[in-house]
């Protein structure tokens, strides 16, 4: 597409006056291709290229405004289409592409020098090669919904299309640090004005338009000498205005970055490429600083492709997938407005109702049978609202409106009207049964949703104290604690769960500002069933190479998956002390797996020759160590230290331990950190490919989100499937298991999976397996 061909097929737009061209960057989107955020993909960036030529060709124009939208409502652009960045095109940003297609380069050089003054309109999301794009406009004027950024580190990469360097010419090396290496999203045209990114902002009496067409005008009259000062190609980096050497800042930056191999590359990918910014003697070296790294993050790094699937994988999460949409139960719920019930006034229903609180949701009724515990709540509930408000993380001026929308009782029948429950009481199947068989009389609306935030029952076995014509829109809608924080939710597909209920729950799941991942109904869903190997195994492994100062402690378990070693956010250890290591005994005693206490007879589903030491029970049991909550658990905790959160080792549990790895002939040997790893992630992993297996989850990337914001894992391993296809090697987990399952038969999760044996065997990843639709098949 050149210039007469643009001349043919488009119009620009002419605006008065006359001579100034407005070119849009949403006109460049093919008709029915959905682009809301005006990502610059390859028919956008033909687009803008032949839109530019025309208007600089065209001698009666004399200035140019580039503009998201032609009404400057909505957003600039959010940036480059990462889809393309799994070609093998350099992402569309440094490499040109067949067919004549411009590079984000290729437009910001053009933009950069061109003859007539270009002034870039900001509205909206302003992000990544869209901010590119901005910069390298002479002039930038915005409005107060500009929120700008370069997030490129978020999926592996820098800014590419010239952003490393012309940021820091622009606003100083301080600024362009903030900025690009925290992958900050959220700057104002406040901070815009102040750090020189802009020019002008719309005042109150005047459209965005209005000050955009002031703007060229003014332009237009300037000299060609102003234009040619106004090129951030041609200025060099400023000191900084507080007399910090640049390279100074570089090198403290660099201090709060995680180390290269820990998911610290791309961040400190980005320090490099600003330092070379001033310490290259020209724009032009530094450009070609930018781009090799670029590409060499774009080709060669594993954790930049970790990030970029995850990325991907949360956004194919966020909806059922199933062939096509069904219209979803309440299309309300989708806006945010409906009436929501809570059942529940502990830490989960409170984390519940404050995630559904903020957002708009309301009238919230909470429910508990005990007022005392039914007060705290609603205290806890307002005390945290209120908190958010004086930190700014909540509109104060909206805040009076969601505390009068808490409403309160120990009935069930003042949930008669409710849109949508969600049941946060004990875990137990007989109360919860108890729960839905009253609801089911109680609740008015047919197409009511009423869900369980169970994390191991049946929820088949929950809807069956529903009518019928009810369960269809039944299902668990598992939050993970604390609810208000965690970003996860399950959504548990019942037998008789409708579609459109399970839309309707993603799409409110993604309006309290979660990731909503739809999963099969099985005895502790995805993410509790992959962890009982996770942390079985590591209690095993101190009961067996445990003993003294010389054997394997829990601070050891802890420091070879912890962050300093693996990466998870904590250790399996203390993350049992602060959910609680109760929980598991409670668990563990549902299955039939404790010996009773009274009788001393072991738990009745406890198979013979089953790999299980009593340990934890013990712990629980006897000595009532079940966590931070009481000081004490497979640590102890000193509330003047670390806040009562630090872990400080424990001479009782240390006893314990001696006590049960005494008669183990492996008793008293430290394993090495990737040993440690090794027996009890690939387990957790093994797990994962039967849940593929039986259809739990419909996508390895699915476990790899639940996994990521449910339980820590770190984000540059990409998830467990992720790291066992790339990290790993499916040949070398499937050996290893081998193994295992010789030396410890008693433990059925060393058992390896059908699926795993298959796909070693086709030479796959699992990822791909999927991708190349070998699962649709065996289904």
């Amino acid at each position: 597409l050149n210039a007469t061909d643009f001349e043919d097929s488009h119009r620009l737009m002419m605006t008065p006056p006359s001579n100034i061209a407005t070119i849009a960057i949403s006109n460049g989107s093919p008709p029915g291709r959905h682009n809301p955020v005006n990502a610059l993909g390859a028919p956008v960036r033909q687009y803008l290229q032949a839109a530019l030529q025309s208007a600089l060709a065209n001698p009666s124009i004399t200035s140019i405004i580039l503009i998201g939208r032609p009404d400057g409502k909505g957003v600039f652009s959010a940036g480059a289409d990462i889809k393309e960045f799994s070609g093998s095109s350099g992402g569309s940003v440094t490499k040109s592409e067949p067919g004549g297609v411009p590079t984000l380069n290729d437009l910001a050089h053009l933009i950069e020098q061109s003859s007539k003054p270009i002034v870039a309109v900001l509205t909206g999301a302003c992000l990544g090669g869209g901010m590119e794009l901005a910069l390298a406009a002479q002039y930038r004027v915005a409005d107060d919904t500009l929120k700008y950024g370069l997030p490129e580190v978020k999926i592996g990469l820098i800014p590419g299309a010239g952003g490393t360097q012309r940021l820091p010419r622009l606003c100083g090396v301080r600024h362009a640090l903030d900025v690009i290496v925290r992958g900050r999203i959220n700057g104002s045209a406040k901070e815009g004005l102040k750090f020189g990114l802009l020019d002008g902002v719309a005042s109150e009496d005047e459209s965005i338009v209005g000050c955009a067409l002031r703007w060229a005008s003014w332009a237009s009259l300037l000299p060609p000498t102003t234009l040619e000062s106004r090129r951030l190609c041609n200025r060099s980096v400023p000191s900084d205005a507080e007399g910090v050497e640049n390279g100074d800042m570089c090198e403290f930056a660099l201090q709060s970055i995680p180390p290269k191999d820990k998911g610290g590359e791309s961040a400190r990918a980005t320090v490099e490429a600003i330092k070379a910014s001033f310490e290259l003697p020209s724009f032009e070296e530094g450009m070609e600083c930018e781009k090799n790294i670029f590409n060499d993050l774009l080709y060669h790094s594993l954790q930049g492709r970790a990030y970029r699937h995850i990325f991907f994988a949360e956004r194919a999460s966020s909806s059922p997938r199933s062939k096509g949409r069904s219209t979803p139960v309440n299309p309300q719920l989708e806006k945010g407005k409906g009436a929501v019930g809570v059942i529940g006034a502990g830490t989960m229903g409170r984390g519940i109702a404050i995630s559904f609180l903020r957002v708009g949701f309301g009238p919230l009724t909470l429910v508990d049978v005990n007022p005392k515990g039914l007060e705290a709540g609603v205290a806890h509930i307002q005390s945290t609202l209120k908190g958010e408000a004086k930190k700014g993380r909540l509109n104060p001026s909206k805040l009076g409106g969601i505390l009068a929308s808490i409403e309160s009782s120990t009935n069930l029948s003042s949930l008669a009207d409710c849109d949508i429950i969600i049941e946060a009481a004990f875990e137990s199947l007989k109360v919860k049964r108890d729960i839905f068989t009253k609801l089911n009389k109680i609740v008015k609306k047919s197409d009511a949703l009423l869900l369980s935030n169970t994390s191991t029952l049946d929820v088949d076995a929950i809807a069956s104290s529903l009518s019928p014509e009810r369960r269809a829109y039944c299902a668990g809608m598992h939050f993970f604690s604390p609810a208000h924080i965690m970003k996860l939710v399950e959504v548990v597909r019942g037998s008789n769960t409708s579609t459109g209920t399970l839309e309707s729950i993603c799409a409110v799941t993604k309006r309290i500002k979660k990731v909503p991942v739809v999963v099969g109904n099985c005895d502790g869903f995805v993410g509790n069933r992959m962890l009982h190997p996770y942390t079985s195994e590591s209690t095993l492994l101190l009961s067996e190479y445990g003993g003294g100062v010389a054997g394997l402690g829990v601070a050891d378990v802890d420091a070879a998956l912890g962050q300093k070693y693996f990466g998870m956010a904590v250790g399996p250890f203390v993350m049992s002390d602060i959910a609680g290591n109760d929980i598991g005994y409670n668990i563990r005693r549902e299955k039939g797996l404790v010996r009773d206490s009274k009788t001393g007879q072991m738990g009745p589903n406890r198979a013979t020759g089953m790999r299980y030491t009593e340990l934890a029970d013990e712990m629980v049991e006897k000595l009532g160590r079940v966590g931070q909550k009481v000081q004490k658990g497979w640590y102890n905790y000193d509330p003047k230290v670390g806040k009562g959160r630090k872990g400080l080792p424990s001479s009782e549990m240390q006893e314990l331990i001696n006590k049960y790895s005494l008669n183990s002939p492996q008793k008293g040997h430290k394993l090495g950190k990737e040993e440690i790893v090794q027996r009890v992630l690939f387990p957790l992993v093994n797990e994962g490919f039967k849940i593929l297996e039986e259809g739990i989850a419909c996508d390895p990337s699915d476990i790899d989100i639940i996994y990521l914001y449910g339980y820590g894992w770190p984000a540059y391993r990409g998830g467990p499937m992720y790291w066992a296809d790339n990290y790993v090697g499916l040949t070398t987990l499937l050996d290893e298991l081998d193994k295992l399952y010789q030396m410890y038969p008693g433990s059925e999760y060393f058992r390896p999976s059908e699926l795993l044996r298959k796909c070693v065997r086709m030479e796959l990843g699992v990822q791909e397996y999927y991708k190349q639709g070998f699962a649709q098949s065996d289904s």
